[in-house]
């Protein structure tokens, strides 16, 4: 089998429309909140609820 490289599916996250983190990795709902973390280990907690998860333009979309 060859394999010819991995693409890594980086996400950004947008709070109503403004772009607030970058190559985010996990997203969860806890406690009635939005947790995201990034790439790096960093940590942002958002009130709110997911609208949009796309793939395509790598985007997760937030409103509150």
């Amino acid at each position: 089998m060859l394999i010819l490289g991995e693409t890594m599916c980086n996400l950004n996250l947008y709070l109503n429309d403004e772009l607030i983190m970058e190559d985010v990795m996990v997203v969860e709902k806890k406690n009635g909140k939005i947790i995201a973390v990034d790439l790096f280990g960093d940590m942002k907690e958002l009130d709110g609820e997911i609208v949009k998860i796309d793939l395509n333009e790598n985007k997760i979309i937030i409103k509150n």
